[in-house]
């Protein structure tokens, strides 16, 4: 009942596509891959108010577009649960009557157009044009191209795999079990305690602090510091490793797969970390473990399309390089 989707293309195909018209918004990557999906090749891509923000001031948690909206312009921007609603009442964007939406819809274009104005003077301040306009901005378009393509996961390695540690998992259960001679929840932090530190009597490393409950401590960093002194300590470390594996990536990642591509689109954020690297989310793909073997093994999932190649780039000692950078300390910068 509301506007057709072809004449609202239609309508938008000459400008969008106007080399000439630069184009400005708030979080273009998602505008672009939703002008994308719809036939709508948007250029150019030439000023992004979040990104800019994030450049003036990467420590700012408020970079979303009301928030800036309120601190640079003075303007309070329409929430939209006014439009939709929240909770079980909660709406779709696509029911709202056109009167209502179009006003909504024509702030969060030219809230961002005002807002350059005034990120343009702050880049200006902090002489960080030229990362803006040669490195941020052209790797919007990247970005957005790279999350459309997705990665290839294979999945019948993940089954099998799934299958072979559960089966390792339950032999561990087993050698753990015939250890202690009783059985006993394995992931119950306190029921571990009782059987590490009172029957097996482990000594706890030195400034092991007792939890609420009274037991000794058994997350990660006390049971490292016990690795060798007891095979279940050994086990435990591994039935963690493989209970973690499992639930996180091994039964998680072929969740994550588009049915329509058969791949999956992780986001590639340039606006989380201060240091400028990107940041992956849904799924996280920059956590995909390496420090063990089986975690190592996860990554044998994500697969190139024949012909291709999957390359892995990583910064050297990005952080290192900042601080030498900003200490002007002749050894480091030497290293």
């Amino acid at each position: 009942d509301q506007l057709p989707l072809a004449m609202v293309v239609d309508a938008l195909t000459p400008a969008f596509k106007d080399e000439t018209i630069k184009k400005v918004g708030h979080n273009l990557k998602y505008d672009y891959i939703m002008l994308r999906r719809n036939g709508l090749d948007t250029q150019p891509l030439s000023f992004d108010t979040m990104i800019a923000q994030f450049l003036v001031d990467p420590t700012s948690r408020r970079l979303g577009l009301k928030a800036m909206s309120e601190n640079y312009l003075g303007i309070e921007m329409t929430k939209i649960d006014n439009l939709i609603g929240s909770g079980k009442n909660q709406i779709s964007m696509a029911d709202v009557a056109v009167e209502k939406a179009a006003p909504y819809a024509a702030a969060d274009a030219v809230i961002p157009l005002k807002l350059m104005k005034v990120l343009q003077k702050r880049l200006d301040e902090i002489n960080g044009n030229k990362v803006f306009n040669e490195v941020e901005m052209p790797l919007v378009k990247v970005l957005a191209e790279m999350e459309m393509d997705g990665i290839k996961l294979d999945v019948d390695f993940l089954q099998s795999l799934e299958s072979e540690l559960a089966e390792r998992q339950a032999e561990l259960t087993t050698n753990i079990y015939n250890s202690v001679g009783h059985e006993f929840n394995i992931n119950s932090t306190q029921q571990l305690s009782d059987v590490l530190f009172e029957e097996l009597a482990i000594t706890p490393p030195l400034r092991t602090k007792k939890t609420k409950s009274g037991k000794y401590s058994t997350n990660a960093a006390v049971l490292e510091k016990l690795r060798g002194k007891h095979p279940v300590v050994d086990w435990i470390l591994e039935y963690r490793e493989l209970t973690k594996l499992t639930s996180t990536y091994i039964k998680a990642l072929p969740e994550e797969v588009n049915p329509a591509t058969g791949r999956v689109h992780s986001s590639f954020n340039q606006t989380v970390a201060i240091t400028g690297r990107l940041a992956s989310s849904n799924p996280n793909l920059q956590n995909i473990p390496t420090r063990t073997e089986q975690g190592k093994r996860v990554r044998q999932a994500f697969i190139a399309e024949e012909g291709n190649l999957l390359l892995a780039v990583d910064y050297s000692q990005v952080e290192l390089r900042i601080v030498a950078h900003l200490a002007l300390d002749e050894a480091m910068l030497n290293a």
